[in-house]
Protein backbone atom coordinates (compact mmCIF):
# COMPACT_ATOMS: atom_id res chain seq x y z
CA UNK A 1 0.00 0.00 0.00
CA UNK A 2 2.84 2.35 0.55
CA UNK A 3 4.09 1.42 -3.00
CA UNK A 4 0.97 2.59 -4.08
CA UNK A 5 0.54 5.94 -2.65
CA UNK A 6 3.97 7.40 -3.22
CA UNK A 7 3.77 5.79 -6.66
CA UNK A 8 0.48 7.90 -6.95
CA UNK A 9 2.54 10.81 -5.30
CA UNK A 10 4.94 10.63 -7.52
CA UNK A 11 2.67 10.58 -10.66
CA UNK A 12 0.42 13.26 -9.69
CA UNK A 13 3.56 15.80 -9.36
CA UNK A 14 4.89 14.71 -12.46
CA UNK A 15 1.95 15.13 -14.27
CA UNK A 16 0.94 18.31 -12.65
CA UNK A 17 4.62 19.46 -13.24
CA UNK A 18 4.14 19.09 -17.25
CA UNK A 19 1.30 21.15 -17.87
CA UNK A 20 1.79 23.76 -20.49
CA UNK A 21 2.38 26.77 -19.18
CA UNK A 22 0.79 29.51 -21.04
CA UNK A 23 2.46 27.75 -24.46
CA UNK A 24 2.18 30.21 -27.37
CA UNK A 25 0.96 29.21 -30.99
CA UNK A 26 3.69 29.40 -34.35
CA UNK A 27 1.18 32.43 -35.18
CA UNK A 28 1.41 34.30 -32.41
CA UNK A 29 5.66 33.73 -32.18
CA UNK A 30 5.04 35.23 -35.96
CA UNK A 31 2.60 37.86 -35.38
CA UNK A 32 5.11 39.18 -32.86
CA UNK A 33 8.54 38.62 -34.92
CA UNK A 34 6.64 40.94 -37.79
CA UNK A 35 5.88 43.47 -35.26
CA UNK A 36 9.41 43.46 -33.34
CA UNK A 37 10.75 44.16 -37.62
CA UNK A 38 8.52 46.70 -38.11
CA UNK A 39 9.29 48.46 -35.32
CA UNK A 40 13.28 48.01 -35.80
CA UNK A 41 12.66 49.11 -39.56
CA UNK A 42 10.49 52.27 -38.64
CA UNK A 43 13.37 53.10 -36.11
CA UNK A 44 15.77 52.73 -39.05
CA UNK A 45 17.34 49.36 -37.17
CA UNK A 46 17.49 47.34 -39.79
CA UNK A 47 19.99 44.62 -40.49
CA UNK A 48 22.10 45.20 -43.49
CA UNK A 49 21.47 42.81 -46.49
CA UNK A 50 23.46 39.36 -46.48
CA UNK A 51 25.19 37.95 -49.17
CA UNK A 52 24.41 34.48 -50.13
CA UNK A 53 27.34 32.68 -51.10
CA UNK A 54 26.27 29.75 -53.86
CA UNK A 55 28.14 26.27 -54.14
CA UNK A 56 28.75 27.48 -57.58
CA UNK A 57 31.02 30.47 -55.94
CA UNK A 58 32.81 28.39 -53.70
CA UNK A 59 33.85 26.11 -56.65
CA UNK A 60 34.76 28.80 -59.23
CA UNK A 61 36.83 30.51 -56.31
CA UNK A 62 40.43 29.39 -56.79
CA UNK A 63 42.72 31.72 -54.44
CA UNK A 64 45.64 30.71 -52.69
CA UNK A 65 45.58 31.05 -48.63
CA UNK A 66 43.72 28.87 -45.81
CA UNK A 67 41.14 29.69 -43.50
CA UNK A 68 42.80 30.96 -40.47
CA UNK A 69 45.34 33.67 -43.18
CA UNK A 70 43.18 33.94 -46.26
CA UNK A 71 44.81 35.01 -50.21
CA UNK A 72 44.80 39.02 -50.16
CA UNK A 73 42.89 40.33 -53.23
CA UNK A 74 44.44 43.05 -55.62
CA UNK A 75 40.78 43.93 -56.57
CA UNK A 76 39.09 44.63 -53.09
CA UNK A 77 39.83 48.15 -51.73
CA UNK A 78 38.54 49.50 -48.11
CA UNK A 79 36.16 51.82 -48.26
CA UNK A 80 36.39 55.04 -46.31
CA UNK A 81 34.07 55.70 -43.32
CA UNK A 82 31.27 57.99 -43.52
CA UNK A 83 32.87 61.60 -43.84
CA UNK A 84 36.47 60.34 -43.84
CA UNK A 85 37.82 61.37 -47.56
CA UNK A 86 39.83 58.65 -49.15
CA UNK A 87 43.82 57.78 -48.83
CA UNK A 88 45.46 58.64 -52.06
CA UNK A 89 46.15 55.33 -53.67
CA UNK A 90 49.65 53.70 -54.31
CA UNK A 91 50.75 53.45 -57.70
CA UNK A 92 51.04 50.22 -59.04
CA UNK A 93 54.31 49.28 -60.90
CA UNK A 94 54.39 50.56 -64.48
CA UNK A 95 55.80 46.64 -65.41
CA UNK A 96 56.83 43.41 -64.49
CA UNK A 97 59.77 42.12 -65.30
CA UNK A 98 59.86 39.80 -68.24
CA UNK A 99 59.93 35.97 -67.54
CA UNK A 100 62.57 33.70 -68.25
CA UNK A 101 61.93 31.11 -70.34
CA UNK A 102 62.10 28.62 -67.72
CA UNK A 103 60.02 30.77 -65.46
CA UNK A 104 57.12 30.68 -68.33
CA UNK A 105 57.72 27.08 -69.30
CA UNK A 106 57.18 26.16 -65.24
CA UNK A 107 53.95 27.84 -65.56
CA UNK A 108 52.87 26.29 -68.36
CA UNK A 109 53.99 22.63 -66.92
CA UNK A 110 51.61 24.11 -63.58
CA UNK A 111 48.42 25.16 -66.02
CA UNK A 112 49.18 21.53 -67.59
CA UNK A 113 49.31 19.48 -64.83
CA UNK A 114 46.38 21.15 -63.50
CA UNK A 115 44.23 20.25 -66.74
CA UNK A 116 45.43 17.01 -66.23
CA UNK A 117 44.45 16.63 -62.53
CA UNK A 118 40.97 17.71 -63.53
CA UNK A 119 40.69 15.67 -66.42
CA UNK A 120 41.71 12.62 -64.43
CA UNK A 121 39.50 13.05 -62.25
CA UNK A 122 36.32 13.90 -64.07
CA UNK A 123 37.27 10.27 -65.56
CA UNK A 124 36.97 8.45 -61.99
CA UNK A 125 33.97 10.59 -61.20
CA UNK A 126 31.98 9.25 -64.80
CA UNK A 127 33.51 5.61 -64.00
CA UNK A 128 32.16 5.72 -60.53
CA UNK A 129 28.82 6.94 -62.17
CA UNK A 130 28.97 4.23 -64.63
CA UNK A 131 29.40 1.40 -61.96
CA UNK A 132 26.84 2.77 -60.22
CA UNK A 133 24.10 2.33 -62.54
CA UNK A 134 25.48 -0.78 -64.16
CA UNK A 135 24.98 -2.31 -60.57
CA UNK A 136 21.45 -0.68 -60.54
CA UNK A 137 21.07 -2.50 -63.73
CA UNK A 138 22.42 -5.72 -62.46
CA UNK A 139 19.58 -5.76 -59.70
CA UNK A 140 17.44 -8.26 -60.68
CA UNK A 141 14.89 -7.77 -57.44
CA UNK A 142 13.33 -4.95 -58.85
CA UNK A 143 11.01 -5.12 -62.68
CA UNK A 144 13.00 -5.88 -65.35
CA UNK A 145 11.08 -4.07 -67.93
CA UNK A 146 9.99 -1.06 -66.30
CA UNK A 147 10.35 2.47 -67.31
CA UNK A 148 13.22 3.08 -64.44
CA UNK A 149 15.29 0.83 -65.95
CA UNK A 150 15.12 1.94 -69.45
CA UNK A 151 15.98 5.32 -68.04
CA UNK A 152 18.97 4.00 -66.38
CA UNK A 153 20.40 2.00 -69.08
CA UNK A 154 19.76 5.46 -71.29
CA UNK A 155 21.38 7.21 -68.61
CA UNK A 156 24.41 4.39 -68.80
CA UNK A 157 24.88 4.69 -72.53
CA UNK A 158 25.04 8.60 -71.99
CA UNK A 159 27.97 8.39 -69.25
CA UNK A 160 29.90 5.84 -71.31
CA UNK A 161 29.75 8.33 -73.96
CA UNK A 162 31.23 10.92 -71.78
CA UNK A 163 33.84 8.81 -70.49
CA UNK A 164 35.06 7.83 -73.20
CA UNK A 165 35.53 11.78 -74.24
CA UNK A 166 37.13 12.18 -70.86
CA UNK A 167 39.48 9.58 -71.26
CA UNK A 168 40.52 10.70 -75.00
CA UNK A 169 40.99 14.20 -72.77
CA UNK A 170 43.51 12.43 -70.69
CA UNK A 171 45.50 10.59 -73.65
CA UNK A 172 45.53 14.17 -75.44
CA UNK A 173 46.77 16.22 -72.10
CA UNK A 174 49.20 13.01 -71.68
CA UNK A 175 50.68 12.87 -74.91
CA UNK A 176 51.04 17.44 -74.66
CA UNK A 177 52.96 16.54 -71.60
CA UNK A 178 55.46 13.75 -73.57
CA UNK A 179 55.76 16.48 -76.01
CA UNK A 180 56.63 19.00 -74.01
CA UNK A 181 59.22 16.88 -71.67
CA UNK A 182 56.50 17.87 -68.75
CA UNK A 183 56.96 15.74 -65.95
Amino acid sequence: MRVSVAASAVLLAVGLGSLPAAAQSLGEAAAREKARKDKAAREGKSRPAVKVITEDELRGRITSGTLSQPAAEDNVEAAPADGATPAATPAKPAAAPEKSEDELRAERQVEWRQKLTDAQANVARLRARADQMQAALNDMTGPLYGPNRASIANQLEQTKAALTTAEQTVASLEEEGRRNRYR
